[in-house]
């Protein structure tokens, strides 16, 4: 220990003494115990006559004392700086810890997330093929001549699309589900769900159906002899399908009858 250190020590021992806690009262019982030590040494000493002697025990004494205390202090003082060097490694062992577990706990989580996605992702796909095959299905009913099969087939198809959330392939059960209505007779029917096809496909914004699907619209009203709504659905065909497609040249035919 250097002489800045035993100095900062000492004033630190006598800064103890004063203060009024039991670390205090036991700094201050250890000096009253060796005073009186001291005091009784240099009496004895007195009594027989060596001066010098007095002097140099109580030297000795005293400093003996303080050399006690100082190392007791900073003894002390490493052990409690030892401790807090222990708990801030402990604190920062706890939290790389923590933020390992809580970082392996997300990865975990998206990995589970991710995984129940691409399962609804996959039962959606396998869904939607299960619609496609029932509609393909109800189209050559219908073609056949069996509408009222048809109807079940594509009624069956709308069913699983509509749990897949399939809007797409809900449309398009929706615009052959009403044409199968209208070849069995339920013309009601028909325009309920060619309307409803026309809906869907006015949200995902798939404007060749949606004109496919108005075009169907208006064939069926203008074979039922409503003029005025087979030309609405005719005019507002043409306004989404391609002018080069064939449809296009169908329902300009259509309209050229109608008007």
């Amino acid at each position: 220990m250097d002489a800045t250190a035993l100095k900062q020590t000492v004033a630190d021992n006598a800064h103890v003494a004063l203060e009024h806690t039991d670390e205090g009262a036991r700094m201050r019982r250890r000096v009253i115990a060796v005073g009186g030590f001291a005091l009784l040494v240099l009496g004895f000493l007195a009594a027989i006559g060596l001066g010098r002697l007095i002097l140099l025990a109580l030297l000795v004494t005293i400093g003996a004392s303080l050399a006690f205390m100082v190392v007791r202090q900073v003894r002390r003082r490493n052990v409690l700086a030892g401790a807090a060097g222990a708990v801030r490694a402990s604190g920062a062992a706890g939290r790389r810890a923590i933020e390992h577990a809580g970082e392996t706990t997300r990865q975990r989580t998206d990995g589970r997330r991710a995984r129940r996605s691409e399962k609804r992702e996959r039962s959606s796909r396998s869904q939607s093929k299960d619609a496609g095959r029932l509609n393909t299905q109800g189209i050559e009913l219908r073609r056949r001549g069996e509408p009222e099969a048809a109807v079940e087939a594509h009624r069956a198809a709308l069913e699983i699309a509509h749990a897949a959330g399939d809007a797409s392939t809900e449309a398009l059960t929706l615009n052959n589900l009403g044409l199968a209505l209208a070849h069995a007779g339920d013309e009601q029917g028909a325009i309920v769900h060619l309307d409803a096809a026309v809906s869907v496909l006015r949200e995902i914004a798939d404007e060749h159906h949606e004109g496919q699907v108005l075009a169907n619209l208006g064939f069926l009203h203008g074979r039922s002899g409503r003029r005025e709504q087979a030309v609405y659905c005719l005019e507002a065909a043409l306004d989404k399908l391609d002018r080069d497609s064939r449809a296009f040249e169908q329902v300009q035919e259509q309209l050229r009858r109608a008007s």
